[in-house]
């Protein structure tokens, strides 16, 4: 149930109502629960609403359903207003920055609006100095940096200003795309309808996805979300734009991940083979594995103590050594090895 409303979604397809003909509301509650821990109850909730009355979950379930994707869309331009807000301060300097991750891969979706996401990513290049100071005279003051970006919080939302892509604190960590991301990103931007605030070009916007996607799921665990992402980034790229991240991802443990991730979005999703721009791909190996993971792992343990979390996710990762196995160059145990030497380096603070 739940993949036929993702994939009329994407789609813009009237949905198959046999699917739904016998649905209980034990199966309604099911979908529920599942498309709220994959976060993608939001987006599915016009598609759910098409449905014949009688096909529909109890007014109660559609009720909540309704509710929420509600409290995301006003969440949602509520943070446009933010950015908004800070593109506004940076025309002022005679600047602009590219906004990434959640923001710009909402403009992919049929409803931007219904895309979830928690925070702001921007990232700067050469102006990241000049946009912080920007940011500091509107009393918005980086008080730290961690790895690859430093913390901000503009009218309580939080805003990740990026400098790297991957943590610079982790040396001989895993290998990946951090020089063509860091090229990438700068590469032709497109402007966005809001002034002073850039989108990245295609061939960065899925290579970032894929990457992101892939440090998740060895840490921790994706979602059906990511997936989507991924799917939606790659639908909007080129032939020859597909054959540039082609080449980048190519022979590396990540980009087989980006690759699982395609072959799922088209043999379990069902979407469009020419959305992929790539041939027929055969079931990967832990194609099945990663499926598994992504609709039955639960989530790591939420904790106000960022040790305890660490602690969570160091277990989490020893449990799954097989994902570093299959897709990385690295063991579960050097990884972490070499990620708890990097958080004893010490974070700088920007006054």
């Amino acid at each position: 149930m739940l993949l036929e409303l993702i994939n009329a979604t994407l789609c813009k397809r009237p949905l198959n109502e046999k699917v739904f003909a016998e649905a209980t509301e034990e199966d309604w509650q099911q979908c529920f629960d599942l498309a709220l821990q994959q976060i993608v109850l939001a987006m599915t909730f016009p598609a759910m609403s098409s449905l014949p009355k009688e096909l529909r979950p109890s007014f109660t379930l559609w009720s909540k359903w309704m509710a929420y994707t509600q409290s995301i869309a006003e969440h949602s331009q509520y943070k446009r207003q933010v950015v908004e807000k800070m593109g506004s301060w940076l025309v002022e300097e005679g600047l602009s920055t590219t906004i990434l991750k959640g923001f710009s891969l909402s403009a992919l979706y049929p409803n931007p609006n219904l895309r979830e996401f928690s925070d702001i990513d921007i990232f700067s290049g050469e102006s990241y100095d000049a946009v912080n100071a920007c940011f500091a005279k509107h009393g918005v003051k980086v008080d730290s940096v961690d790895g690859h970006h430093a913390y901000l919080k503009v009218d309580g939302i939080s805003v990740e200003h990026h400098f790297a892509f991957s943590n610079t604190k982790v040396k001989d960590g895993l290998v990946g795309p951090e020089e063509g991301l860091q090229q990438l990103a700068v590469k032709d931007p497109r402007p966005s309808s809001i002034q002073g605030i850039n989108f990245p070009n295609p061939v960065f916007t899925a290579l970032f996805v894929g990457w992101h996607a892939y440090e998740h799921f060895l840490q921790e665990k994706i979602e059906l979300r990511h997936v989507i992402d991924w799917a939606l980034a790659l639908k909007q790229l080129t032939k020859q734009e597909a054959e540039t991240l082609d080449e980048i991802k190519r022979n590396t443990g990540w980009g087989e991940f980006c690759d699982t991730l395609t072959s799922i979005a088209i043999h379990h999703l069902k979407l469009p083979q020419e959305w992929f721009l790539t041939e027929e791909l055969t079931s990967y190996a832990h194609e099945e594995r990663v499926w598994n993971d992504i609709l039955k792992a639960p989530r790591t343990k939420i904790s106000k103590s960022s040790n305890f979390r660490r602690i969570y996710i160091a277990k989490r990762m020893l449990k799954n050594g097989w994902k570093l196995d299959q897709y990385a160059d690295v063991s579960a145990k050097r990884w972490l090895w070499k990620s708890f030497v990097g958080h004893l380096k010490k974070s700088y603070f920007i006054q």
